[in-house]
């Protein structure tokens, strides 16, 4: 049974003769041994475009050697909930957050709107991800390398502890972090866990001169400055059970069918009244590839036969396996909206389920730059986001010329097919 280690055990832990670097390490083991972070690490997996089930795929046949496996040797993985948590997430940050002034947006650091969207990607593959502000800008802490310590009456994070290492034989890094500032530890092999120094306040004023430097004055946030992002209400990752059936399916099938006409010759020829060794058959094979003919002494005769792999139905159902998994996903394919002339109304149409899905997700990012914004000591009475999608311009150029008696902005306003984030100007 996983032990769930909180906030108030921490407190105890310090108490304690062992002390927290005990606690740490044990939260920190019984976290990587979770079925959690488990379900983390394959989760990104599929996000890589790997499939760990279709890996594992073992279809044995006994025989006097022992087990031997028939299932393809070339496995072939989708990569489709790449593009499907892609598409959520840039649907929602492509164009970033808008805050009612610019020097607001400024103070939360130049490269603030990409950190944001890789966060959001994390929280949709892991199921949550969280925002850690560093003074002057966001940093992400991904749910594989940090775990919060929940009050156990409130639920609120009131702590949390990151753990990293660069590569294998190089020691472990673990960050305790706290309401009032952070510590550092290293782990090297074994070793105890080994505090780097004291604990530090997360602002500090710091005053140089020929002498060298000096901290001056140590400051807090008003809030734990490390804040959870999740991709939905559910607070679960987008990888649900339903779409990695599907995802394992497809990939199923798409794998059998390329083995079967990687083993499965397109032209074979039938030998009828030849008699001899294998070389000789090999010799005839290779004698039609070079010169396309052969000539037989004896009445012996070859008849080219042929394989017809079942290609549509296979490609039917992949095509309608693929429709599944987006619209379990509730994300629109742009193969739905390609490669015709849909009018404006069947896109807006197509991305109904889309926008339910966006919002719900915009609302955990409001309320994470809402949050962000208190720790940070920034005030702002708008956050917004503006959502990317697909229109049909021609037909958007050609309503908007329509009724020239009317001011362009009111002609957007009272056409409900023009998209929420048009721009008239």
């Amino acid at each position: 049974m996983i032990k769930i280690y909180t906030y108030q055990d921490f407190i105890k832990a310090r108490e304690t003769k062992e002390g927290p670097e005990e606690f740490i390490r044990k939260a920190v083991d019984e976290y990587i041994g979770s079925c959690t972070h488990r379900q983390i690490l394959t989760n990104e997996a599929y996000f890589r475009g790997e499939n760990p089930t279709l890996m594992s795929y073992f279809a044995a046949v006994n025989t006097e050697r022992g087990p031997l496996d028939m299932f393809a040797k070339i496995r072939v993985p989708s990569g489709v909930f790449a593009r499907i948590v892609t598409l959520q997430v840039n649907r929602l940050w492509y164009n970033g957050v808008s805050l009612d002034d610019g020097e607001k947006k400024k103070a939360l650091g130049e490269n603030f709107d990409k950190v944001a969207m890789d966060i959001a990607v994390n929280a949709a593959v892991h199921g949550v991800c969280y925002g850690f502000w560093n003074y002057d800008r966001l940093m992400m802490f991904t749910a594989k390398e940090y775990f919060p310590l929940r009050d156990e009456r409130s639920g609120e994070h009131r702590a949390g502890i990151r753990f990293f290492s660069v590569g294998e034989g190089k020691p472990w890094v673990i960050q305790l972090y706290e309401e009032d500032g952070w510590r550092e530890y290293l782990k090297e092999e074994n070793t105890p866990l080994a505090l780097t120094g004291e604990k530090q306040a997360y602002r500090r004023s710091v005053r140089g001169d020929a002498l060298g430097e000096a901290v001056i004055g140590s400051y807090n946030y008003p809030a734990y400055p490390v804040l959870p992002v999740y991709a939905n209400s559910r607070k679960l990752s987008e990888l649900t059970p339903s779409i990695k059936a599907k995802i394992d399916l497809y990939d199923a099938i798409m794998t059998t069918f390329g083995d079967t006409m990687l083993k499965t010759k397109a032209v074979y020829w039938i030998f009828e009244g030849m008699s001899g060794a294998l070389e000789n058959l090999v010799e005839a094979k290779e004698t039609i590839e070079r010169l396309g003919i052969i000539a037989w002494a004896d009445d012996t005769k070859a008849r080219p036969e042929s394989v017809n792999l079942p290609y549509e139905p296979t490609m039917g159902f992949l095509e309608e396996l693929e429709k599944g998994i987006f619209r379990d996903a509730m994300v629109t394919n742009p193969q739905d909206i390609m490669g015709g002339h849909l009018t404006a109304t069947a896109i807006k149409a197509s991305y109904h389920a889309e926008k339910l899905k966006v919002s719900d997700m915009e609302w955990q990012a409001w309320d994470f730059i809402r949050r962000l914004l208190k720790v940070a000591g920034i005030e702002s009475d708008i956050i917004r986001f503006k959502h990317e999608t697909v229109s049909n311009d021609m037909e958007i150029t050609q309503r908007l010329n329509m009724y020239p008696e009317l001011p362009m902005e009111t002609k957007v306003k009272l056409d409900p097919l023009f998209p929420d984030e048009i721009e008239v100007g």
